[in-house]
């Protein structure tokens, strides 16, 4: 007998007591199937972030890394340079940043701003 259960962008087929993921890949999103193990279904379903984590495991057999909290900031910081409106759209980006840093993008984050009013 099988057993469909359905993610959100995924779905996992228990047929004999063994499991495969399926989901959408590629231009046109034909379904993949891979083995996985119970375990692994049921860490698929907790989260979106860890459904994403098995389907690359099941995929490529290695974890996506994860980004440290330094990466994550750093990845912030560079978007946030880009955008210096964000400085004070979302006050809480500032954080990130030195006094200097701020005195250089606030200017420019104010400038943006009144650009786009």
């Amino acid at each position: 007998m099988e057993k469909i259960y359905r993610g959100n962008g995924f779905a996992v087929i228990e047929r004999n007591g063994e499991f495969q993921i399926t989901f959408p890949k590629g231009v046109t999103g034909e379904p993949v199937f891979f083995p996985i193990t119970k375990a692994l279904m049921e860490k698929a379903f907790k989260s979106s972030d860890d459904a994403y984590e098995v389907m690359i495991y099941a995929e490529t057999g290695l974890w996506p890394e994860k980004n440290t909290e330094e990466e994550e900031n750093e990845r912030i910081r560079t978007f946030v340079r880009k955008f210096p409106e964000l400085l004070i759209k979302v006050p809480d980006n500032q954080d990130l940043f030195t006094e200097e840093e701020l005195k250089e993008l606030l200017p420019l984050g104010k400038k943006k701003l009144s650009e786009e009013e």
